[in-house]
C-alpha cells in the first residue's frame, strides 16, 4: 500500500520538511550560485544523479571533508569522474554475428 505524499501523517511531513531544508541548507552553504544552479539543471535532466551528487556533497560536509567551497569548476570535476568511474563500471560484450542462432 504506497501513500502519497500529501497522504502523509503530518509528523512524517514535518520530519520530511526539516530534512529537506537541513539538506538545502548544506547546499546553500557549501555550493557556489553558480554550482547549485548546474545542480537545478542537472535535477531536470538527470534526477537521480543529481541526488546522488547531493548526497556526496552532504555526506562529506557532514564529515567536515570540504575545505572552502565548491564553484562550479569544482562541481563539473567532480560530474565528469563520476561519468568515467561510471564508464568503467560497464561490461560490453560483444556477439559474433557469424555464430548461427
Amino acid at each position: 500500500m504506497s501513500m502519497q505524499f500529501d497522504q502523509m501523517p503530518s509528523d512524517e511531513m514535518e520530519q520530511r520538511k526539516r530534512f529537506e531544508k537541513a539538506r538545502q541548507e548544506i547546499l546553500v552553504k557549501y555550493l557556489t550560485k553558480e554550482a547549485r544552479e548546474r545542480l537545478a539543471t542537472l535535477r531536470y535532466a538527470h534526477p537521480d544523479l543529481a541526488v546522488s551528487v547531493e548526497s556526496m556533497i552532504i555526506q562529506s560536509a557532514v564529515a567536515n571533508q570540504i575545505k572552502g567551497v565548491i564553484d562550479d569548476k569544482k562541481l563539473k570535476e567532480l560530474l565528469t569522474a563520476i561519468n568515467e568511474s561510471k564508464n568503467e563500471s560497464r561490461v560490453n560484450i560483444k556477439r559474433d554475428t557469424n555464430e548461427p542462432q
